[in-house]
């Protein structure tokens, strides 16, 4: 088997609009030869496991979160308390990423691969024209 170049963390946001622009990324990136850690909750990696192709390598992670806990109804998502989830995602990794991209929405997480000394990208599937405006 091929030796992997590295590995990189794809963080998106957890709505559908994000997360496949971000897949299709982690598809591009798999193909050169890097292993993908693609990182979302536990109802959106259930929907991602269904759209991977059986010999992909791309690990899906599930960041805790239990809406429930937070005053939500069952099985509703939100983005509080994930920084401090992924800081402990990040730590308990055996190899180190060579970097985090993560969603516009998620600029924490800059601060989070800086304290691990990983280069950090933020990605948008959105168009040129709405980002400039």
């Amino acid at each position: 088997m091929e030796k992997k170049k590295g590995t990189i963390i794809l963080f998106p946001f957890m709505a559908q609009g994000h997360i496949i622009p971000f897949l299709t990324l982690a598809f591009k990136l798999e193909k050169k030869g890097y292993h993908i850690i693609f990182v979302n909750t536990p109802l959106n990696i259930k929907k991602l496991k269904l759209s991977l192709p059986q010999n992909s390598s791309i690990s899906l992670l599930k960041i805790p979160f239990n809406s429930s806990e937070h005053g939500l109804p069952p099985n509703t998502e939100n983005t509080d308390s994930l920084s401090y989830k992924l800081l402990n995602l990040v730590s308990s990794l055996i190899e180190k990423p060579l970097c985090v991209i993560s969603d516009l929405f998620f600029g924490w997480s800059a601060n989070i691969a800086h304290e691990f000394g990983i280069f950090h990208v933020i990605f948008s599937g959105a168009g040129g024209f709405g980002l400039a405006c």
